[in-house]
């Protein structure tokens, strides 16, 4: 159960705090920049996609459970699923603003 706990796409850090449309800053929460959020999401997806590929290589010596690996396999699977998705999402909000006519 602990491994379905570590599972963190999205965390709090990587969502700006918005209400509104007008965002609000706070001392305990630092502000970033849409480049910098897509960028720190693009290495967090970086690094679970990995992840399985060195739990095989570890489960082949001995080192790690073949579970872990499964689970290693499906979470890289849905990270992917929800990349995808949320890059279909940007593309379709990027085409419908360049229609808008000024």
């Amino acid at each position: 159960m602990d491994k379905i706990n570590q599972i963190n796409i999205f965390n709090k850090s990587n969502i700006p705090q918005t209400t509104g449309g007008i965002s609000f800053s706070d001392d305990t929460v630092q502000q970033k920049s849409f480049k910098d959020v897509v960028v720190d999401m693009m290495s967090e997806l970086n690094e679970v996609t990995n992840k399985p590929q060195k739990l095989a290589l570890d489960a082949m010596q001995g080192k790690a459970d073949i579970h872990d690996v499964m689970s290693a396999i499906a979470q890289s699977e849905l990270t992917v699923q929800a990349a995808t998705t949320v890059t279909g999402k940007i593309l379709q909000t990027y085409e419908k603003i360049m229609q808008i006519q000024i």
